[in-house]
């Protein structure tokens, strides 16, 4: 296949997890984005010396294909548990029926853990007490039984949170509650850095030689993604060739038809921006497996006792953002500013392994985003034949660990369906801009690169 320019193709491939070594994420992800010819892999690491982000990383492949890796976890300079303990009360203070579906099974089983050993505890007290008053030698055995208990308990009291933040199990767990803490100044500080330095990449590789643009996030990755791409869709989508061109956004009364035409509709709305002069090349966002899912819980913030209650608030509060601007959807919804969602020109899809109510098996921390985002989102659920995929806590990391399996069920499958990024039949991307007119935004952005010269 040709690597001309006109069909090049940049992959951002935005991690989730904060430990781990330097290009083992990225190798893995490109094995699995990329097709492998004769049992290889040809793709070569690169330097990337486009912005000042000298942690990125890139991988090139001979068929025109950049991938991108964007190492964002120098810049979490937070507390390590910062927001973990509101986070924990979110999740696990609530009534079984206001319980997410992927975390009731991990919900109960947690719950059952911590009550079995209170219940013993109790009981181990009570009988203390009761031999505390029955002579010398129950007195003895009162007195050693008590200690005994208020020890252990003490002990487990101390040491639980913190054996838990730092257990490999709920590592992503601490890393969602950390950039979603809004009280802590520093926490702030962190996520519009790490925002930033995103939205510092794309600006360049929408300057560059890349025809098409496609944005990948693994876990909470995937909202950092996505908090980047509204960010410069706000700062570029005025952006044309000449004043007064403008383009219709399609909003959820648009959605009469599939996703796939709904999305056929929003490929169309990017070429004929593209043609307008607007610099935008991002055609696609991916999401693999993110708490996005849990939006409501994490970004909406609801009291901490909210879930105890008989009426469950935190949709109605996450609805709340999107009517006031603060979260965008797919497609827009009609009360939306106009111009003012991403989404209107760029295709949302959404891979997860799911997780069935009540099971433990499976991702966690991903699950269906169109009932809070947007029916505009294509949701692929994948499963696969691989049990150990699913094992219960390790889901979450096994999404890229088997590219060498390529069947209609698995994710390497839908993952190159998804990105085209060797196959682009059908996919015209080469359309002939003319250069933007920097007089049709009212405002001037800076970089963050520039605001630091």
């Amino acid at each position: 296949m040709s690597t001309d320019s006109a069909v090049r193709t940049a992959v951002v491939f935005v991690h989730g997890l904060l430990e781990r070594r330097p290009m083992d994420v990225l190798d893995d992800f490109a094995k699995t984005a990329l097709t492998p010819e004769g049992g290889r892999w040809e793709y070569d690491p690169q330097p990337v010396e486009i912005t000042d982000l000298y942690e990125a990383r890139r991988c090139s492949a001979p068929s025109g294909v950049d991938l991108y890796e964007y190492d964002w976890s120098f810049l979490m300079t937070s507390a390590r548990y910062a927001g973990f303990v509101a986070a924990v009360a979110r999740t696990f203070l609530r009534r079984p029926h206001h319980v997410p579906d992927q975390l009731f099974g991990i919900w109960r089983a947690v719950l059952l853990t911590v009550l079995i050993p209170v219940a013993v505890l109790v009981g181990l007290f009570v009988v203390g007490g009761y031999f505390l008053h029955t002579g010398v030698a129950g007195w003895i055995i009162g007195v050693a039984t008590s200690v005994v208990v208020l020890t252990v308990a003490l002990a487990v009291f101390r040491l639980l949170p913190r054996a838990l933040t730092r257990s490999f199990l709920t590592t992503g767990f601490v890393n969602v509650a950390r950039y979603f803490d809004l009280t802590a100044p520093e926490s702030q500080a962190a996520r519009r850095a790490i925002r930033g330095g995103l939205v510092d990449l794309l600006y360049t590789l929408q300057q560059g030689r890349y025809a098409r643009v496609v944005v990948v996030g693994h876990g909470i990755g995937g909202y950092i993604a996505y908090d980047a791409l509204t960010a410069l869709w706000a700062e570029t989508h005025e952006l044309r060739a000449a004043p007064g061109a403008g383009l219709p956004s399609p909003t959820e009364s648009d959605m009469h038809g599939s996703v796939a035409d709904f999305q056929e509709r929003q490929f169309a709305l990017w070429q004929d921006l593209r043609r307008q002069g607007n610099p935008w090349r991002i055609t696609d966002f991916l999401t693999v497996g993110t708490p996005m899912a849990l939006a409501d819980l994490f970004v909406a913030r609801p009291p901490i006792l909210g879930g105890c209650g008989r009426v469950d608030r935190r949709h109605v509060l996450f609805d709340s953002l999107i009517r006031r601007g603060v979260v965008s959807c797919c497609p827009p919804r009609s009360g939306e500013l106009d111009g003012l969602s991403a989404f209107a020109v760029t295709r949302w899809t959404n891979i997860c392994f799911p997780v069935r109510r009540g099971g433990i098996r499976g991702d966690w921390f991903g699950g269906s985003l169109t009932p809070l985002f947007g029916p505009g989102i294509r949701e692929i659920a994948v499963s696969g034949n691989q049990p150990e995929r699913l094992a219960p806590g390790l889901a979450h990391t096994r999404y890229f660990k088997y590219p060498e399996r390529d069947d209609d069920g698995d994710l390497a499958y839908h993952l190159r369906k998804v990105l085209a990024v060797e196959d682009h039949s059908g996919l015209d991307v080469s359309v002939n801009a003319p250069e933007p007119d920097p007089a049709t935004v009212g405002r001037v952005v800076y970089r963050s690169w520039q605001r630091s010269m």
